[in-house]
């Protein structure tokens, strides 16, 4: 995946490729991301801290170094130094990037991950797991596009202090 701010349109360009070559291009607008960040960043952050300390209860005094520790843990399978390849095989979604109106975003399965669904107005969808480390590297690379657009918000997330559950965002 590869996670790019463009200043022409002011939006972020968030392209995923499948292992088959698919490539997905999502749009993320100024006002779509800071409508997402903040429970994605919470998501993200406890499903990373669980993977820290797996099992155990975080005290609220340590609950902001953990986080810390989360967002900067080793993702192993993640190569941020290596070129993405923007070739299609195929684009499922067409060669216009889907400029989501509405995100249902929650947990992955059993509480690990994360789930997206991006909806635009025309219909168009996509849906995505991402497993912990994929959600951690997708949260990185977001920070990156943020520093990038310098839209003065954004950034390492809050201390989780309560489950996340299931947002819609629109």
């Amino acid at each position: 995946m590869q996670v790019r701010y463009q200043p022409g349109p002011d939006r972020v360009l968030w392209q995923v490729r499948t292992a088959a070559g698919e490539l997905f291009a999502v749009w993320l607008t100024r006002r779509m991301l800071k409508l997402l960040w903040p429970p994605m960043s919470k998501i993200v952050t406890q499903a990373g801290v669980a993977q820290v300390v797996p099992n155990a209860t975080v005290l609220p005094e340590a609950q902001a170094m953990m986080a810390q520790a989360a967002r900067e843990r080793p993702l192993p399978t993640a190569r941020f130094n290596e070129p993405f390849n923007a070739q299609p095989v195929a684009q499922p979604l067409g060669p216009e990037p889907l400029l989501p109106e509405a995100i249902d975003l929650g947990p992955g399965p059993d509480g690990k991950g994360l789930a997206l669904q991006l909806r635009e107005a025309g219909g168009r969808r996509m849906a995505l797991k991402l497993n912990d480390d994929l959600a951690t590297a997708l949260m990185r690379l977001l920070e990156q596009a943020l520093k990038e657009a310098d839209w003065g918000w954004g950034g390492p997330a809050a201390a989780p202090t309560e489950p996340a559950a299931p947002v819609v965002l629109n």
